[in-house]
């Protein structure tokens, strides 16, 4: 398994630090317990583990295959009873096996992984030797090849039955790779241990962590629902139900389970936590959400986490001064946790409070570096949009030229080049774009679209569309660039450049709805093949059917079909959802026409309240003739 070598290249602590004479003593005292059968002694010292690695997991905590690292080499030796309780094969240590371990260790220490998980699997098969397994294991997780660390864990999980700790390499390895048909009965197995010694709520707690991060969310919920059947009457296996429900987003199910826990343990934090979430997600169950958590609160009022949630809901429902209450009380009992400040912050700019949110921005910065690592680009993006607003553009540069290289840090170059071009400094902008090292494809595209906008809002469409050209002649299959090289041809009149590179974009994405959107809404408003024009627009709406973008493309292709009933159901649709100037535009046109007159003015004057200059709303009034 060649695949293995050079995917990782971690820190490594090998035996071969060692002088080469005496790491061969080493392995040679050691794997002389290969011969016998009998449990380490006098001549096999004790393990000495990473605390990392898989033999050292807590028992019933599966080891995490992305955080695992390797042992010293010298571990292959230092095997516990674990794997030495089933009995250790009759092997005679040869110079072939010595050589070969020794080869595997400096093949480790080169950082050649493959090299080293081949020789090691290979010599466990030979000798039927669980430390070798378990030793090609610890190698493929260095090199966090999940692949061939399932493969030896299989080997170890057969060579070393009893071992629990081959049981749960092998079980966090099969939940990391989704493979939960294959995990079931090990998860059974600890599950009714579990309930021998009386760690089922810990063994539940961990276990819905575990599957929670698995991809397929319906199958963890399908597979949870089997494996706590025998324990229906334990609050912790009902709320590992809830949040294994609420993951795979069946809300109702979620809820069911969450109230059944908490009749058993009604002061259950876990399962208040999901049921809010839950119903929170429900229609017309909000408040049932908000009532839940206030009444959890009175009860249990220093409950951070509950209290938390429930600033933040009452911040969703636009309740700020309620939510804001709620975030003070929860500062008073942790006033320096991060994600408090900087929610308390976010209320008070959503309040139109910039200073009381700059004070607690203040205070976040002014924690250590480490503590308010997690959500540090989402709090310089907000006070860089404070100085923005305030027209201190220099200072919302400053400020966004510290997000750091990381997920965030192209969103905030982009919004620096839009900072410059805003300020009559295009030239900048686009050179800082230009020169920006982009670390992959993605980032490449993001910079390009970025440099396209500027132009596009500084009117230049000729050179957007040129700019989008340019790259996708080198990657003419970047649906990303198709896209917008279809709008920006759009806005030159080039319609048929729009037209070939939108069919192209539905080749490559068949089941994206914004394409055909586009196609079929660009076709009715030119009043241009309106029959295929909405075909496109009712495949886009069949695979978005509440998008309000859509349902805006579908009436004005009504409208355009003189069926001016239909486009006004599909028009108040998209208004109501998203009460876009655009939207506002077409819903009072047709509203216009069909002798609606002050009915569309106040759809007009709504509009034009959200965005003054929007260019559809004002060619829309000048070719009506109509002035509000």
């Amino acid at each position: 398994m060649g695949s293995v070598a050079g995917e990782f290249k971690l820190a490594y602590y090998p035996m071969m630090n060692l002088p080469f004479a005496l790491a061969a003593l080493v392995v040679a005292a050691t794997l002389s317990g290969c011969a016998s059968r009998n449990a380490p002694g006098p001549s096999s010292p004790p393990r000495a583990e990473s605390p990392a690695s898989p033999g050292n997991a807590t028992a019933g905590t599966p080891t995490d295959p992305r955080t695992a690292t390797a042992e010293p080499a010298a571990a292959t030796a230092q095997t516990g009873a674990s794997d030495a309780a089933g009995g250790l094969p009759s092997v005679r240590l040869s110079p072939e096996i010595l050589f070969q371990i020794l080869a595997a260790d400096i093949a480790v220490q080169r950082g050649e992984f493959g090299t080293a998980w081949n020789t090691y699997m290979s010599l466990a098969r030979q000798t039927r030797d669980p430390r070798l397994a378990r030793r090609a294991t610890e190698t493929a997780f260095s090199a966090r090849a999940l692949g061939e660390a399932t493969q030896s864990a299989t080997l170890w999980r057969e060579l070393a039955p009893q071992s629990a700790e081959a049981a749960q390499a092998l079980e966090a390895l099969w939940l990391n790779t989704g493979r939960l048909t294959e995990v079931e009965p090990l998860l059974r197995e600890r599950l009714a241990r579990a309930r021998a010694d009386g760690t089922l709520p810990d063994v539940y707690n961990q276990l819905q962590r575990s599957l929670a991060r698995t991809a397929d969310r319906k199958a963890a919920w399908q597979l949870i629902q089997r494996l706590s059947e025998p324990d229906l009457k334990v609050p912790a296996a009902r709320v590992a139900r809830a949040t294994l429900a609420a993951a795979a987003e069946d809300y109702p199910a979620a809820v069911e389970e969450a109230r059944q826990a908490m009749r058993m343990a009604p002061d259950d934090e876990d399962a208040v936590l999901v049921a809010a979430r839950s119903l929170w997600q429900l229609p017309d169950s909000k408040q049932a959400a908000l009532d839940l958590l206030d009444g959890y609160i009175k009860r249990a009022p220093k409950s951070l986490e509950a209290r938390y949630l429930y600033a933040r809901m009452l911040l969703g429902e636009g309740k700020i001064d309620a939510a804001r209450a709620q975030f003070d009380a929860a500062l008073a009992q942790s006033p320096d946790n991060p994600a408090l400040l900087l929610s308390v912050a976010q209320a008070a700019y959503q309040a139109k409070q910039p200073a009381e949110s700059r004070r607690y921005l203040e205070r976040y910065f002014a924690l250590p570096a480490s503590a308010a690592a997690r959500d540090r680009s989402t709090a310089i993006f907000l006070m860089a949009q404070i100085a923005e607003d305030a027209g201190k553009t220099d200072e919302a540069l400053a400020w966004l030229a510290k997000v750091p290289p990381g997920d965030d840090f192209m969103a905030a170059t982009a919004r620096r080049a839009m900072l410059l071009s805003k300020a009559g400094r295009i030239d900048e902008g686009r050179e800082l774009l230009r020169t920006t090292p982009a670390g992959s494809a993605r980032d490449q595209t993001l910079l390009v679209t970025a440099e396209a906008q500027l132009l596009r809002d500084a009117g230049r469409n000729q050179d957007s569309f040129d700019v989008l050209g340019a790259a996708l002649a080198k990657s003419p299959d970047n649906a990303d660039l198709l896209y917008d090289y279809a709008m920006a041809a759009e806005k030159i009149d080039r319609f048929a450049v729009m037209e070939t590179s939108l069919r192209r974009l539905i080749e490559l994405r068949p089941d994206q709805p914004n394409a055909y959107n586009a196609l079929g809404y660009t076709m009715a408003d030119r009043g241009i093949r309106l029959d295929e024009a909405r075909t496109l627009i009712e495949k886009a709406l069949s695979i978005a059917p509440n998008d309000a973008h859509i349902l805006d493309s579908m009436g004005w292709v009504l409208y355009r079909q003189k069926d001016s009933a239909g486009a006004l159901r599909y028009l108040r649709q998209a208004y109501a959802i998203l009460p876009e100037v655009d939207i506002a535009a077409h819903l009072g046109e047709v509203l216009w026409t069909e002798g609606k007159q002050d009915e569309a003015r106040q759809v007009w004057r709504e509009g034009r309240t959200r965005e003054p200059n929007n260019t559809t709303l004002r060619e829309t009034l000048v070719r009506l003739n109509v002035t509000l």
